[in-house]
């Protein structure tokens, strides 16, 4: 692992633990394992450590979000079921960036704030289109419903994962698979054709 990565990984983990005011540069330098100013070297100031974070984070759900859709199973319902269960697996493991994201999406450093929910939202939006779009594909071939939009569809599909992402701080990895199975049961029920 380079050491921009190793920072960028340590960084989330510390953020995600001690969130932004907690933690330091220098607890990321002895993390990483390099000098202060090694680190110094590779970012001006904790705030865009931190939005290099939050950015690494959102790309990396984006990019997760994209194979699970490549999943292709023999038709529409299976391709989002399969998407749907990586969700639920991903978020059960309960890693930093989950943590990182419930944190911080509720509790944005005030003077980033704006910054934050703005990649955080992006990521979102980028989401939902590619669940949109892989809905649309099920309307257009008459698996799923035209009752509801696609759009409407992929906001409902997100929200489930949104809602099970902070089960993550409360469940353990068995409740929360039981919850994505019976939300997606519903969830498929309400959008089949």
């Amino acid at each position: 692992m380079h050491t921009k990565d190793k920072i960028l990984f340590e960084g989330m983990e510390l953020f995600a633990r001690q969130g932004y005011e907690g933690t330091s540069m220098t607890s990321i330098a002895n993390a990483v394992g390099i000098k202060k100013s090694s680190l110094y070297a590779h970012y001006k100031n904790k705030a865009g450590l931190f939005l290099d974070v939050t950015q690494k984070i959102s790309s990396d759900y984006i990019d997760f979000v994209k194979k699970s859709l490549m999943n292709e199973g023999k038709n529409i319902q299976e391709t989002l079921y399969l998407s749907f269960l990586s969700n639920v697996h991903d978020l059960a493991n309960n890693d930093s960036s989950i943590e990182f994201f419930n944190r911080f999406i509720s509790y944005p450093p005030e003077e980033l704030k704006e910054r934050l929910l703005t990649i955080m939202l992006n990521s979102e939006q980028t989401a939902r289109a590619l669940f949109e779009d892989t809905i649309k594909k099920g309307q257009d071939i008459g698996e799923i419903t035209t009752e509801v939009t696609a759009k409407e569809a992929a906001n409902v599909l997100y929200g489930l994962l949104d809602g099970l992402s902070y089960e993550t701080s409360y469940y353990t990895f068995d409740i929360i698979e039981k919850h994505g199975e019976q939300m997606w049961k519903v969830f498929w029920r309400g959008i089949k054709a």
